[in-house]
């Protein structure tokens, strides 16, 4: 009597139970079906005509509003699912990414949090709690990196974090341990192999930071910096070629930086392409707003090199037009003026113009060394013109 009253209750809940699953099935085929053909919000009206909804029904809405952009009703309905069934880990960790995404650190710290106290020994949970702190600017963010590190050293991400963490500190030997650990695992990791390349410049190792930055190339990954600290290497190296290649490869990514102009002018002197430097100091000089006599004493001097004494002068007078103290350009236009001039007379000028003006100078902005260098070759010009006009005098007097 009383299995018989029990089968009838079964039944009785079957037959009230099964129709709303097969109800539901179909809702489920067709919302699923446009879900994949992306047809995300009548994928989500198909989901939403679904009821009871259970977590299944709540993650795939959440899903359909952060793929078609919608994020703000994705968190809502990522946080329903999670209501449903909070031990589901994977709806927990696609809630915190979104976070991230949206940039709630503080939100995404809680979460994190809360998942790596439930599995302290899962390095990306460790990871992604770092990453929530860094985004939060919170200090301690370093340390679950770490952790995460010490947990599995083939991390990528991690080892990444925690070896840009002591380049920051100028730890050079730390971040050569870290990077390369990482590497062991990973050879083609462009991030570590850019830290070791930045680690040996900072460190002003130019040729061992060559290999890497040409590495960063050689696997596409290549950017304004690869190019400009690949340039300076070179450069700092002696290959000028490269060096040349290398800064105008950066340019292409920035015109508008005056020093990798004049860097680039400096290397095309040293390879005596006195042209090609004239036209790159004079790029970087459109380019600046700050004082520029040094970028026409530079001009100046590349002329002298060509022996285009004229155009030699013209620059070093635009030098001491702008800075009417610069000894420097003083003393260069005597010399420029002394190949050109044919006159012993008008040769005189220039130097005893730099003795009136810095003869007897006290200025604090001129190094005293240097001062008396110039100071010493002058006076022993001036001697020597001086015995040449006399002599001319002589002569014409003999006449």
């Amino acid at each position: 009597m009383f299995y018989n009253s029990l089968n009838k209750k079964l039944f009785l809940l079957l037959f009230l139970v099964f129709p709303k699953i097969e109800a539901q099935t179909p809702h489920f085929t067709v919302a699923d079906s446009l879900y994949q053909l992306e047809e995300y919000t009548r994928a989500i009206e198909a989901y939403q005509k679904i009821t009871p909804k259970n977590q299944y029904a709540f993650l795939q809405i959440a899903k359909a509003h952060r793929a078609k952009g919608t994020l703000s009703d994705a968190l809502e309905y990522y946080k329903k699912a999670i209501a449903i069934d909070t031990s589901v880990m994977t709806t927990k960790l696609a809630y915190a990414s979104l976070l991230m995404t949206t940039k709630k650190f503080k939100k995404a710290d809680s979460v994190y949090t809360a998942l790596v106290a439930i599995n302290n020994k899962n390095p990306n949970y460790q990871y992604r709690l770092g990453l929530a702190k860094k985004k939060a600017q919170d200090s301690s963010a370093i340390e679950y990196f770490k952790e995460a590190f010490r947990l599995d050293n083939t991390h990528q991400k991690s080892c990444f974090e925690v070896a840009m963490h002591y380049l920051k500190k100028r730890k050079y030997d730390t971040v050569l341990d870290i990077a390369n650990k990482g590497l062991e695992s990973y050879p083609e990791n462009p991030e570590l192999i850019n830290v070791i390349a930045q680690n040996y410049l900072l460190r002003k190792y130019y040729e061992e930071a060559i290999p890497h930055f040409e590495k960063l190339i050689a696997l596409n990954h290549t950017n304004e910096f690869v190019h400009a600290s690949l340039a300076l290497c070179y450069d700092k190296n002696s290959d000028l070629d490269l060096a040349a290649t290398q800064y105008n490869e950066a340019i292409k990514y920035n015109n508008k930086i005056p020093l990798r102009y004049t860097r680039l002018a400096n290397v095309y002197v040293r390879m005596r392409k006195y042209n090609e430097a004239i036209k790159n100091y004079q790029q970087a000089l459109l380019l600046k707003n700050l004082p520029i006599e040094e970028d026409y004493l530079q001009i100046a001097a590349t002329y002298r090199h060509q022996e285009k004494w004229e155009q030699a002068i013209k620059y070093a007078k635009l030098a001491l037009k702008e800075n009417p103290d610069f000894d420097r350009a003083q003393y260069q236009l005597a010399t420029y003026a002394d190949a050109y001039y044919k006159d012993p007379e008008t040769k005189l000028k220039y130097y005893q113009l730099y003795k009136t003006k810095f003869g007897n100078t006290k200025n604090p902005n001129i190094d005293d060394k240097i001062h008396k260098y110039f100071s010493t070759i002058i006076d022993k010009r001036i001697a020597q013109l001086e015995e040449e006009i006399e002599a001319n005098k002589k002569v014409v007097k003999q006449k």
